[in-house]
């Protein structure tokens, strides 16, 4: 059985289109099964310099998380996740360059260094790395026999923004010459 997380941020900056952000989690059970869990709530984003990526406070908010079935979602928030005592994921401090790339994440005051891959596509910033849920303390989903594995496949997509150009070095002024 398998949890795949994927967190989709897309930026909308067309007329009249706010910031869409949104997160699905693809939850594949075992023996069988699925469902997607889904929130709206994420923030931050990535800044692009040539083929470097860095972002920080990257905040996925997990209290609205839903799988579109309630008792499901009130079981796994309260129970698994414990949103109430840990109301989210964050990326404290990411960076990466060709491709490859880390991240401190930081959920149920557990801080864990994470490798991963990302792609900058269009003006957004994609990322995949694997986490396992004991290394952040979530142990033991299991409802009558069914269970999640205990690693799971991460992407997130988050709207990325260019690195300021940095100023050219000022040329100081000369001096009048002298009569």
């Amino acid at each position: 059985m398998r949890l795949s997380l994927s967190v989709f941020c897309s930026l909308a900056l067309s007329a009249g289109v706010a910031w869409g952000q949104s997160m699905v989690a693809d939850v594949t059970l075992t023996p069988m099964g699925s469902f997607k869990a889904k929130s709206t709530d994420v923030k931050g984003e990535a800044v692009v310099s040539g083929d470097m990526v860095t972002a920080q406070n990257i905040v996925v908010g997990l209290k609205n998380l839903s799988t579109g079935i309630e008792l499901r979602d009130r079981h796994g928030r309260d129970k698994y996740l414990e949103v109430g005592k840990y109301p989210e994921i964050v990326l404290v401090k990411g960076q990466g360059k060709g491709g490859q790339g880390s991240g401190l994440f930081r959920w149920r005051g557990v801080e864990k260094e994470i490798s991963g891959t990302y792609e900058v596509k269009g003006s957004s910033v994609v990322a995949k790395f694997p986490v396992k849920l004991s290394d952040f303390k979530v142990e033991g989903i299991n409802y009558k026999g069914v269970g999640v594995d205990d690693e799971m496949q991460v992407e997130v997509s988050v709207p990325a923004r260019k690195a300021a150009s940095k100023a050219p070095a000022s040329v100081p002024a000369r001096a009048p010459k002298k009569k």
